[in-house]
């Protein structure tokens, strides 16, 4: 039969493969809201829809499978031929040649110092690495048709800046395009992308590519910086027979996505795991019940080992549970005050909890933090956590965030850390700040903002006494940003004699499901008289109510966790916004700090709640803007503490001070981009 006859037979199977599985998902829905009465009822139906949905979607997917194997079937009987030409003459396809890697299992990366697998059925591998100029992908892809990738502004087409490429007759193909609409992305006018090689087998094509971090074409094409991008994908089972036009690449169906990538991420250090020196503990939950409500803190104390002398812990990875990925939004692992028995639960308990072991309020001191979209993380070669001396603690608090806003009933959870030690202690003691924004509910983000600012304030008079009993600055070499849902830009500023010295990390394109570990390279100083300002940046235009500081998700948080060395004896070094300030803004004079914030005065407002006047209050994007520009006048609150029973070197905490001021920025003498 001629290709244009196979091509309508596979068309004919997914479609009524497509229909019937349809009309079961309908059927499906029906009986699952057909006795609904009650909200308990209702939360249960969605969560057997949300099952439903995945049944579905994994259906789809084995289908797209069963019918690539139809295809290969009929190619292999010469039902159908391989493929059309650009001039679309018949050509058969290149099965001498093998690639270099395969999709199915841990990819052999080779000369590339990054990689990702951006489709949950690893067909399609993205391997990059980068210089101070240019960056080089190579994108492997379980099909013989065209490939795209692209760099959008917040995961859709529209803005995207796109490359397209194939291999016919075996000559590859790469084109350079702006994606306008949900559409065809139309050839761009500069092609700046340079195609490196090409090459397709029976399965897989293969196409290496490299282009500047800063593109000439500053219209159409996208600058690849340091934050967070939103790398959206696709590919089709056919090649293009044009370029451009009806003829150019067609609609690729359900082979698309999108994934939030770091793309300039330092290289991870170096740790040979088979080293016998190496030491592992696990500290996992035991197999809990995750609550059915939004939002669980799960605590459990655990012994660290017995050292006989000083070790260093070198690396920490989370162990997350297969299947509850979606649950996890962080963990943490806290030491305990040194002498403290921290009892251990069976099971564990809430944490926050006037019910908790009383003990457990004493482990604040963050050791280990991963969260959503993290992975493991290596300590430098000269640095290392200690553990096993008469300053270290015997044991921990390990904390795991479970969000859940399906509610799911009955999902057992067994996730945690697993931690990286040896007796070969490094030449360093690490340590972690936190800095930004204290988590209370005084910290508040206001709806219909396309752009709200908050900032934390690390000032001064808390960090310089600790410097000063160190007698040298402390050096800088990884950072973890964190907001929740609504953040859409962290970033610490290093202020040194009210000047920007520089970021102490920093992301203008934050995704709440990309949390990674940020290395620092080259390490950075942080000097006595040295201030840090932690700002965020909200979008709420979908809010209709006040956001305020908290623990879940739906809340939301300002804070960087700074990775440095050598050790001082502070942990966090934080501020908060006066309530009573961010109240006149609403006409009132005085309320309680605690939530919903009681008014005071004026008498005529008494009985009331800030939290009521609030949400009363006409939000407009303009009004979220002149509460933002308010909001920075106040006065804050500082905090600055380091670990339970330790002496406090500065009398800052607790007092109130006026925001640093915005630092000037030295100038730059020139924006052009080099080689344009």
């Amino acid at each position: 039969q001629s290709q244009g006859s196979c091509e309508r037979w596979w068309l004919v199977i997914v479609t009524m493969a497509t229909f019937a599985t349809f009309l079961l998902a309908f059927a499906g829905i029906g009986s699952l809201f057909a006795d609904v009465r009650g909200q308990d009822q209702y939360l249960n139906a969605l969560s057997d829809l949300r099952q439903l949905v995945t049944d579905i979607d994994g259906t789809l997917q084995e289908l797209k499978a069963d019918v690539q194997d139809i295809k290969a079937a009929l190619q292999q009987q010469n039902i159908c031929t391989q493929g059309n030409s650009i001039d679309g003459t018949t050509t058969g396809g290149t099965d001498g040649i093998t690639p270099e890697l395969l999709i199915s299992g841990p990819p052999a990366v080779g000369e590339f110092t990054h990689h990702a697998v951006m489709d949950e059925n690893d067909r399609y591998l993205l391997l990059w690495k980068f210089d101070s100029e240019t960056i080089t992908f190579e994108a492997h892809v379980q099909t013989t048709g065209f490939i795209g990738l692209g760099f959008s502004p917040n995961g859709g087409m529209t803005g995207s800046d796109v490359v397209i490429g194939w291999v016919k007759d075996g000559q590859a193909y790469l084109t350079d395009r702006i994606a306008e609409g949900y559409f065809q992305p139309r050839l761009d006018a500069s092609q700046d992308v340079e195609l490196l090689s090409g090459y397709e087998n029976g399965t897989h094509t293969v196409l290496r590519f490299r282009r500047k971090l800063r593109p000439c074409d500053t219209v159409d094409d996208r600058e690849i910086t340091e934050d967070t991008q939103r790398v959206i994908w696709a590919f089709s089972d056919n090649d293009p027979v044009d370029l451009d036009g009806f003829l150019g690449p067609r609609y690729h169906g359900f082979n698309r996505g999108t994934k939030s990538i770091i793309l300039l991420q330092k290289e991870e250090h170096n740790l040979d795991l088979e080293d016998s020196s190496i030491l592992t503990v696990d500290f996992t939950n035991p197999n809990v019940v995750i609550p059915s409500k939004d939002t669980t803190y799960w605590c459990n104390a655990f012994r660290l080992p017995d050292l006989d002398r000083k070790h260093h812990m070198i690396r920490f990875e989370p162990i997350i549970q297969p299947g509850n990925e979606a649950l996890l939004h962080h963990i943490l692992i806290y030491q305990c005050k040194r002498g403290v028995a921290a009892p251990s639960l069976s099971e564990g308990h809430e944490c926050y909890h006037p019910n908790m072991p009383g003990e457990w309020g004493d482990c604040y001191t963050i050791m280990a933090a991963w969260a959503v979209g993290g992975g493991a993380f290596t300590y430098p070669d000269h640095v290392g956590f200690s553990l096993g001396t008469d300053d270290d603690p015997d044991y921990i608090l390990l904390e795991t965030h479970y969000d859940n806003p399906n509610f799911l009933h009955g999902v057992r959870d067994s996730s945690g850390m697993r931690l990286y030690y040896t007796p070969n202690a490094r030449q360093y003691d690490a340590g972690i700040l936190e800095s930004g924004i204290r988590v209370t509910s005084s910290h508040i983000v206001p709806p219909q903002a396309e752009s709200f600012d908050s900032a934390g304030f690390c000032f001064k008079e808390c960090l310089t006494p600790y410097l000063q009993q160190l007698g040298q600055p402390i050096h800088v070499f990884a950072s973890m940003l964190h907001a929740h849902l609504l953040g859409t830009g962290v970033r610490t500023k290093l202020v040194r004699d009210g000047r920007l010295e520089t970021y102490l990390g920093r992301d203008e394109n934050y995704d709440f499901d990309l949390q990674e570990t940020r290395i620092i390279e080259p390490e950075i100083d942080i000097k006595e008289g040295d201030e840090l300002i932690t700002e965020c940046r909200y979008r709420s235009t979908h809010m209709r109510t006040t956001t305020h500081g908290g623990l879940s998700s739906r809340d939301e948080m300002c804070q960087n966790y700074l990775q440095y060395y050598p050790r001082i004896k502070l942990d966090y070094c934080n501020s908060l916004t006066d309530i009573n300030h961010l109240a006149q803004f609403f006409g009132v004079q005085s309320v309680d700090w605690s939530f919903p914030f009681q008014i005071y005065s004026p008498a005529s407002m008494s009985g009331q709640t800030l939290y009521d006047v609030m949400n009363a209050h006409p939000w407009t994007s303009a009004e979220a803007e002149r509460f933002d520009q308010f909001t920075r006048q106040g006065r804050v609150l500082g905090y600055c503490y380091g670990p339970a029973g330790s002496p406090s070197l500065s009398d800052a905490n607790g007092q109130f001070y006026n925001p640093i001021p915005e630092p000037t920025v030295l100038a730059i003498n020139s924006t052009a981009i080099p080689g344009c």
